[in-house]
């Protein structure tokens, strides 16, 4: 009998692309002043921390098949994601420019380690949208529109989405090109 296990890194790619896709989403709507931003952002903080252990289960069994790089990358994903939780209630946006930052660095050990060119895409508009969200926590205290970076990070949320998702079938159904 044949054992099936799931990929650890194509699961948490996977979800890496729903959860852009969802934050992309959010911020489509709240640009559409469809919905009210402390409501959503209660929400929010609701589902990051359970998030945030998946992600360490992730983290878990990438080490345990030896994948170093997913390893610390879904190790820190599962951090940054309870970070969140803890930037929104204090509503600090030196926070989110922190984890943008070290998403950024991800991207350029992703590149450098020969890793495909679309994880370091996916790793920067993630970066982006951690930025786009600290902007969005700041523009009112400086007078800036926060519609126009939620805007902005809904839409680099939706093209992280895109990117995650289509690496996670890309490389669990073997058939489509990972670039």
């Amino acid at each position: 009998m044949s054992e099936n296990r799931v990929d650890p890194t194509v699961a948490g790619l996977f979800l890496v692309g729903l959860i852009t896709l969802f934050f992309g989403l959010l911020g489509v709507l709240l640009y559409g002043k469809v919905a009210d931003a402390g409501a959503l952002l209660g929400y929010i903080n609701v589902i990051l921390i359970p998030l945030s252990l998946v992600f360490l289960v992730f983290t878990y069994m990438a080490g345990k098949v030896g994948n170093a790089f997913a390893t610390a990358l879904f190790g820190f994903v599962a951090i940054a994601l309870f970070s969140v939780t803890i930037a929104l209630g204090v509503g600090s946006m030196y926070a989110f420019i922190i984890l943008g930052v070290f998403f950024i660095l991800f991207a350029l050990v992703a590149f450098m380690i020969g890793a495909p060119k679309l994880l370091a895409i996916l790793l920067i508009f993630t970066a982006l949208i951690y930025i786009f969200v600290a902007l969005f926590v700041n523009a009112g205290n400086n007078g800036d529109d926060p519609l126009t970076f939620a805007l902005l990070f809904g839409i680099f949320g939706i093209l992280a989405g895109a990117v995650g998702t289509y690496m996670a079938i890309a490389l669990s159904t073997e058939k489509l090109p990972v670039f």
